[in-house]
C-alpha cells in the first residue's frame, strides 16, 4: 500500500519531507517489532529524500529500534493534517496497533501541534478508511470472479 503517495511527499518541503521520514521511523519501531510491510512504507518514504547521510541515520535507527528525536514541525495545518493522516495509515499498516504505537502518534501529533482528540479522530479516519478499502477489493474481486450476465431492462 503506498501510504504517503509521491504525488504529495515530492510536494512537501525538505524539512518536512525528513520530518515525516523520521516520524515513520518512529512509529516502524515504536512496538519493537519491524514487518515487511513497514519496511516497505520506510523504503518509500526515504526514497524522496536527497541526502544520503539522513537516509543512513533513519536507516540506522531502525536497525537499532531506536526512536528519533522529532522537533515541533510547524506548517500549514491543512499540510499537517494530510501528514497526520498518512502517518495514521503508516501506524495501521500492520492491521494491529499497539500502545506503544498509540502513545508514540500521540507524540507525533502533539509534535505537529494538535491536541488528542484530534489525534483519535484522525486514527479512527484511519481504520475506517483501510476498512473500506478492504471492503473495495472484496467487491473488486467478486466482479472480476463473476460470469457477465447481460440484462435488458
Amino acid at each position: 500500500m503506498n501510504v504517503m503517495s509521491g504525488s504529495f511527499i515530492s510536494h512537501l518541503p525538505n524539512a518536512a519531507q525528513v520530518w515525516s521520514a523520521k516520524a515513520i521511523a518512529g512509529i516502524i519501531v515504536a512496538d519493537g517489532v519491524v514487518t515487511n510491510a513497514e519496511l516497505a512504507v520506510l523504503r518509500e518514504s526515504i526514497s524522496f529524500l536527497q541526502d544520503m547521510d539522513t537516509i543512513n541515520e533513519i536507516v540506522t535507527m531502525v536497525k537499532n529500534r531506536e526512536k528519533p528525536t522529532l522537533e515541533v514541525l510547524k506548517t500549514d495545518r491543512v499540510i499537517a493534517t494530510k501528514i497526520l493522516m498518512s502517518l495514521a495509515l503508516v501506524t495501521l499498516t500492520d492491521d494491529k496497533i499497539s500502545q506503544a504505537e498509540t502513545d508514540y502518534f500521540n507524540f507525533i501529533a502533539g509534535r505537529l501541534g494538535f491536541e488528542h482528540g484530534i489525534a483519535k479522530a484522525v486514527m479512527s479516519w484511519g481504520r475506517d478508511f483501510i476498512a473500506l478499502n478492504k471492503r473495495k477489493q472484496n467487491i473488486i474481486k467478486m466482479g472480476e470472479d463473476s460470469t457477465p450476465v447481460y440484462i435488458s431492462y
